[in-house]
């Protein structure tokens, strides 16, 4: 079954039914996460405004195994991909043609995934060479807590560009983009105020880090795409 609408008339082909079957899953996440882990769902948003709540939850030893972290996550590697998709569909990112279809969602996620495990990978092994695997576990926890608050307001736009009024796509399309280019700047503020902080991270290895740790990964990202959709 398909949903007989258009994202953007003459570039986009219909809507699938797992592209609606994955917005119904996204939304029922967060349902259950709000009714089965209100406070914890709430104190997550918080401490994403917060500073306070955010070095609370940081501390705790379990913070990124609780299940309101690891559905969060889910959601993120799903909205954010679909969302990915949609644009290189809409050709805002390649000029070649990408069907909207369940093999090139599922590849895009394999590639988002691939990005932030190497980037991961790296903190922890960074975390090692200088010796501070507290700092890096801090960034590591702002790294998911930016991600997974970025994941639920994605959730609204890929709904609009998939289902709302084809002459509105592009204006979606383009909040989605300054959404991400928001959350990523709030990352790396976070990042650098917590390691600058510390006052055992200096100027330049945060500069070292930014060069290796977000631009790499995100060309990465872009040739694995490139290569796999």
């Amino acid at each position: 079954m398909t949903v007989l609408q258009n994202i953007i008339p003459g570039d986009y082909h219909f809507q699938p039914s797992w592209v609606m079957a994955l917005i119904v899953l996204s939304v029922m996440i967060m349902g259950y996460l709000f009714s089965a882990f209100h406070t914890r769902f709430n104190s997550v948003l918080k401490a994403f405004f917060t500073m306070r709540f955010a070095n609370q939850l940081a501390r705790e030893e379990y913070s990124l195994t609780h299940p309101v972290s690891v559905f969060l996550s889910i959601n993120f590697l799903l909205t954010c991909s679909l969302f990915i998709l949609q644009l290189i569909s809409a050709k805002y990112i390649f000029s070649f043609d990408v069907q909207l279809t369940f093999l090139s969602f599922l590849a895009v996620l394999l590639c988002v995934a691939i990005v932030y495990l190497v980037k991961i990978l790296f903190l922890k092994i960074l975390g090692f060479i200088f010796n501070n695997p507290l700092v890096v576990s801090e960034y590591m926890f702002t790294i998911f807590l930016v991600n997974q608050v970025l994941g639920i307001g994605v959730i609204p736009i890929i709904i609009f560009i998939a289902y709302g009024q084809p002459s509105l796509a592009n204006g979606f399309i383009c909040a989605g983009i300054v959404l991400i280019a928001i959350a990523f700047f709030i990352r790396i503020g976070k990042g650098a105020v917590s390691a600058l902080g510390s006052g055992e991270v200096t100027l330049f290895y945060l500069f070292l880090y930014f060069c290796t740790l977000e631009i790499l990964p995100v060309l990465l990202g872009w040739k694995l795409i490139e290569r796999l959709v």
